[in-house]
C-alpha cells in the first residue's frame, strides 16, 4: 500500500474530529473556533461553515443517507449536510459528547461523554434519531471516548479512559461483556463484516476483540493512535499514529495477523482524525500538529 498526497486545506485552529460522508462526497472537520465545516471531496472546496456555538465540538457523524451532519458539545446539533439547515438536537448530557455514532440504518443515534469534573456523566447513551428522545443510558467506570455501532445494527461498543470496552445490546443498552484492557481507549472500529472489534489509543499498540465473546489479541505496534480507518475488504487498518514529541508514520497493518504491511508519510505529530473512501482509493487525515485536513492517494 502507498500514499500520495493530493490536497491539503490548512486550518487556522486546533482541530478535533472528522467524519467522512458514506458516499464519500463529502467531508467534514471540527476546530476550536467552534465550527463544522463541510468540504466538497472532489476539490476540497469548503461547502458549509457551521455555528456550534461551542470551542469543545469532540466528535462529528454524517447519517447513513448522508442527508445529516451531527456535532456539537454537551448537546449536538443535526444539520442538513446540503443545506446547512438545523434538525434534531440532542439535548441531556452534563459533560462534552466526546464520540457518537449512528445505528446501520440510521434510526438511533449514540452518544458517549464525560470529562474530570464532577459531577460525572460517565455515560454511554442511546437516541431516538428522528426525535431526540433518550431510549437508553448506561453509567460508565470513567469517560467514554469512543462509540461504534455494529454493521448488523445488533450491538454498540464503547470505551473509556480506564481501558475498558464494552459491548451492548443496541435496543436495550444491556450489557453483553466487558474487557479490561488496561489503556486509555480513543477509538472503536467494526471490521466490515461484525466479526472483529479493534481499540486504539495513545497507548503503544492495538487491540482485536472477538464480537462474539470478547476474546483479546493484540497488534503489535511502538506508537498509539486516536483514529484509525479499516479498508473496505476488512483486511488491512490504516492508523494515524500519536507521538507528542515527533511525527510517527502513518502505518498499515494486516488484520488477521497483526503484521505491519507499510508505512505512510508522517504527516504531523497528532493525527486526530482518519477516514478512508468507500473504494478505498483516499485517505483523509485530519492533523493537529499542523492544522491541516491532508488528503492521500492510496494504491
Amino acid at each position: 500500500m502507498k500514499f500520495h498526497e493530493v490536497a491539503r486545506v490548512t486550518l487556522d485552529e486546533s482541530t478535533n474530529a472528522l467524519a467522512l460522508s458514506p458516499d464519500g462526497s463529502l467531508v467534514a472537520v471540527t476546530t476550536f473556533d467552534q465550527k463544522l465545516r463541510v468540504y466538497d471531496t472532489a476539490t476540497c472546496t469548503l461547502r458549509k461553515a457551521l455555528h456550534l456555538g461551542t470551542a469543545f465540538p469532540h466528535s462529528a457523524s454524517f447519517s447513513p443517507d448522508g442527508r445529516w451532519v451531527v456535532s456539537g458539545a454537551k448537546s449536538l446539533t443535526f444539520f442538513d449536510a446540503a443545506t446547512g439547515k438545523k434538525g434534531v438536537s440532542i439535548k441531556g448530557h452534563r459533560h462534552e459528547v466526546q464520540d457518537a455514532t449512528f445505528s446501520s440504518d440510521g434510526g438511533t443515534f449514540y452518544t458517549g461523554s464525560g470529562n474530570s469534573y464532577t459531577p460525572a456523566d460517565w455515560s454511554l447513551r442511546a437516541w431516538d434519531a428522528a426525535s431526540g428522545v433518550e431510549r437508553w443510558r448506561w453509567k460508565a467506570a470513567r469517560e467514554v471516548y469512543a462509540v461504534a455501532a455494529s454493521p448488523d445494527g445488533r450491538t454498540v461498543a464503547a470505551g473509556d479512559a480506564a481501558g475498558n470496552i464494552t459491548l451492548h445490546d443496541a435496543d436495550t443498552g444491556a450489557l453483553r461483556w466487558s474487557v479490561a484492557t488496561g489503556r486509555w481507549v480513543y477509538c472503536l472500529r467494526f471490521t466490515p463484516d461484525g466479526a472483529t472489534l479493534v481499540a486504539s489509543g495513545d497507548a503503544p499498540g492495538l487491540r482485536a476483540l472477538r464480537v462474539e465473546d470478547g476474546h483479546a489479541r493484540d497488534i503489535p505496534s511502538d506508537a498509539g493512535g486516536r483514529d484509525f480507518a479499516i479498508t473496505p475488504d476488512g483486511a488491512r487498518l490504516i492508523l494515524g499514529c500519536t507521538a507528542y514529541g515527533h511525527a510517527v508514520p502513518l502505518r498499515v497493518f494486516d488484520l488477521a495477523t497483526g503484521a505491519l504491511l507499510a508505512e505512510g508519510p508522517a504527516l504531523g505529530r497528532l493525527p486526530q482524525g482518519v477516514a478512508l473512501s468507500p473504494d478505498g482509493a483516499r485517505l483523509y487525515v485530519l492533523m493537529n500538529d499542523p492544522h491541516a485536513l491532508v488528503v492521500l492517494a492510496v494504491s
